[in-house]
């Protein structure tokens, strides 16, 4: 990931940060990891999953704040989506087209509802050693 790109995540989050419930800092999380996975899963960004996973989060984060605010009405509708699409394939592999779309999901619902450990990992704990924490604004372990 490229300074720009790093710059772009700080930016995008860095007006919502101090206040955990905020819908607009869960929008921003979620667009932000839509960016992070691109460079992370794989190294290759024109991996199908990894696509598609990229995609589904951006679609999450659009979904995420058209909730009015309520990110409890957020997450629950995250889980609809993704037990509904879990449930044309149960058990898809995460690398497929549709294991991917559950688990932005299943990430979406985690982010609104605060429970930030794997958005942390996608962050954190990367193939390329950085950690980008920081610029989510995620708080101190």
């Amino acid at each position: 990931m490229t300074a720009v790109q790093r710059g772009r995540i700080a930016r995008l989050v860095g007006p919502y940060l101090g206040d955990e419930r905020s819908a607009r800092l869960a929008w921003a999380r979620t667009l932000a990891l839509s960016h992070l996975v691109l460079d992370d899963l794989t190294g290759d960004r024109d991996d199908e999953g990894v696509r598609i996973l990229s995609h589904q989060l951006a679609l999450a984060a659009v979904i995420t704040l058209s909730c009015g605010g309520d990110l409890d009405v957020a997450a629950t509708h995250h889980d609809r989506l993704a037990a509904d699409l879990d449930a044309v394939r149960p058990g898809e592999d995460a690398r497929s087209a549709l294991g991917s779309a559950v688990l932005a999901h299943r990430l979406a619902a985690q982010i609104c509802r605060g429970d930030l450990a794997r958005l942390r990992r996608f962050a954190s704990h990367r193939r390329d050693g950085e950690d980008y924490a920081a610029e989510l604004g995620l708080p101190p372990v």
